[in-house]
C-alpha cells in the first residue's frame, strides 16, 4: 500500500525506508531501527500453520499509514 501511495515498487520502498533510517539490513533480511520502531513499524511473525518438519516461519514488516508522509 505504501508503494501504491508513492508510485514505487516494493523494493524501492524498502530502499527508501533504509535511506530515511527506518530500516537496517538488506533485501530478504531487514530489521527495524530505533527510529523505525518510534514511527510504529512492527515485525510480526507468520507461520504456515503446520508442525514438525513442515513448520515454516517468517517475519513480516508492517507500518502505520502515517509513514507515507515521512517518506515524501
Amino acid at each position: 500500500m505504501i508503494g501504491k501511495d508513492l508510485g514505487m515498487t516494493v523494493k524501492e520502498v524498502y530502499l527508501l525506508l533504509k535511506d530515511k533510517g527506518f530500516l537496517d539490513g538488506e533485501e530478504g533480511n531487514w530489521s527495524l531501527t530505533e527510529l523505525g520502531k518510534l514511527v510504529s513499524g512492527q515485525v510480526r511473525q507468520k507461520d504456515n500453520g503446520e508442525g514438525g518438519f513442515c513448520r515454516r516461519t517468517w517475519s513480516v514488516l508492517s507500518w502505520d499509514e502515517k509513514i507515507v508522509n515521512k517518506l515524501k
